[in-house]
Protein backbone atom coordinates (compact mmCIF):
# COMPACT_ATOMS: atom_id res chain seq x y z
CA UNK A 1 0.00 0.00 0.00
CA UNK A 2 1.33 3.38 -1.01
CA UNK A 3 -0.16 6.52 0.55
CA UNK A 4 -0.03 9.71 -1.51
CA UNK A 5 -0.01 13.09 0.23
CA UNK A 6 -1.38 16.14 -1.59
CA UNK A 7 -1.54 19.74 -0.44
CA UNK A 8 -4.93 20.37 -1.98
CA UNK A 9 -8.54 20.17 -0.90
CA UNK A 10 -10.45 17.02 -1.75
CA UNK A 11 -13.65 17.47 -3.71
CA UNK A 12 -16.74 17.93 -1.55
CA UNK A 13 -18.25 14.55 -2.54
CA UNK A 14 -15.01 12.77 -1.64
CA UNK A 15 -14.86 14.70 1.64
CA UNK A 16 -18.45 13.66 2.49
CA UNK A 17 -17.60 9.98 1.83
CA UNK A 18 -14.61 10.31 4.16
CA UNK A 19 -16.77 11.92 6.88
CA UNK A 20 -19.31 9.08 6.53
CA UNK A 21 -16.46 6.57 6.98
CA UNK A 22 -15.45 8.39 10.19
CA UNK A 23 -18.96 8.30 11.70
CA UNK A 24 -18.80 7.15 15.30
CA UNK A 25 -15.07 6.54 15.17
CA UNK A 26 -13.55 9.98 15.69
CA UNK A 27 -12.42 9.21 19.29
CA UNK A 28 -10.27 12.22 20.05
CA UNK A 29 -9.74 13.21 16.44
CA UNK A 30 -11.21 16.48 15.19
CA UNK A 31 -14.22 16.25 12.94
CA UNK A 32 -13.86 18.76 10.14
CA UNK A 33 -16.56 20.67 8.31
CA UNK A 34 -15.97 21.20 4.59
CA UNK A 35 -16.49 24.95 4.91
CA UNK A 36 -13.84 25.12 7.66
CA UNK A 37 -11.40 23.11 5.57
CA UNK A 38 -11.99 25.40 2.58
CA UNK A 39 -11.01 28.40 4.70
CA UNK A 40 -7.85 26.81 6.08
CA UNK A 41 -4.64 28.32 4.79
CA UNK A 42 -2.76 25.03 4.58
CA UNK A 43 -4.19 21.60 3.90
CA UNK A 44 -2.72 18.15 3.45
CA UNK A 45 -4.78 15.17 2.29
CA UNK A 46 -3.75 11.50 2.38
CA UNK A 47 -4.98 9.10 -0.28
CA UNK A 48 -4.82 5.34 -0.65
CA UNK A 49 -5.10 5.21 -4.42
CA UNK A 50 -8.13 7.47 -5.01
CA UNK A 51 -9.64 6.99 -1.54
CA UNK A 52 -9.31 9.88 0.91
CA UNK A 53 -7.99 8.38 4.17
CA UNK A 54 -6.84 11.44 6.12
CA UNK A 55 -6.83 15.22 6.32
CA UNK A 56 -4.66 17.70 8.11
CA UNK A 57 -4.86 21.45 8.38
CA UNK A 58 -2.95 24.31 9.86
CA UNK A 59 -5.43 26.49 11.71
CA UNK A 60 -4.31 30.02 12.34
CA UNK A 61 -5.62 31.39 15.58
CA UNK A 62 -4.74 34.93 16.47
CA UNK A 63 -2.16 33.77 19.00
CA UNK A 64 -0.61 30.75 17.30
CA UNK A 65 -0.95 28.18 14.56
CA UNK A 66 -2.20 24.73 15.42
CA UNK A 67 -2.06 21.51 13.40
CA UNK A 68 -5.11 19.26 13.35
CA UNK A 69 -5.27 15.81 11.79
CA UNK A 70 -7.98 13.23 11.31
CA UNK A 71 -7.29 9.82 9.80
CA UNK A 72 -9.58 6.86 9.13
CA UNK A 73 -9.32 4.33 11.98
CA UNK A 74 -7.91 1.52 9.82
CA UNK A 75 -5.03 3.82 8.74
CA UNK A 76 -4.07 5.32 12.11
CA UNK A 77 -1.18 3.00 12.95
CA UNK A 78 0.64 3.47 9.64
CA UNK A 79 2.70 6.62 10.38
CA UNK A 80 0.55 8.72 8.04
CA UNK A 81 0.12 11.47 10.61
CA UNK A 82 3.88 11.62 11.17
CA UNK A 83 4.50 12.34 7.47
CA UNK A 84 1.62 14.78 7.34
CA UNK A 85 3.10 16.67 10.33
CA UNK A 86 6.41 16.99 8.50
CA UNK A 87 4.87 18.23 5.25
CA UNK A 88 2.04 20.47 6.45
CA UNK A 89 4.21 23.40 7.60
CA UNK A 90 5.80 23.62 4.14
CA UNK A 91 2.59 22.98 2.20
CA UNK A 92 1.47 25.72 -0.13
CA UNK A 93 -0.76 28.27 1.52
CA UNK A 94 -2.92 28.36 -1.62
CA UNK A 95 -4.92 25.13 -1.60
CA UNK A 96 -6.83 24.06 -4.67
CA UNK A 97 -9.70 21.62 -4.99
CA UNK A 98 -8.81 18.04 -5.96
CA UNK A 99 -11.42 16.58 -8.29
Amino acid sequence: MKIALHNELPGEAQFRQWIDSMAGEADGFPVFEYETICQSGRIIAAYDQERLVGLGRLSDNNAASQMEFSILPEYRNREIEMYMRKLLPVASSKSSVHS
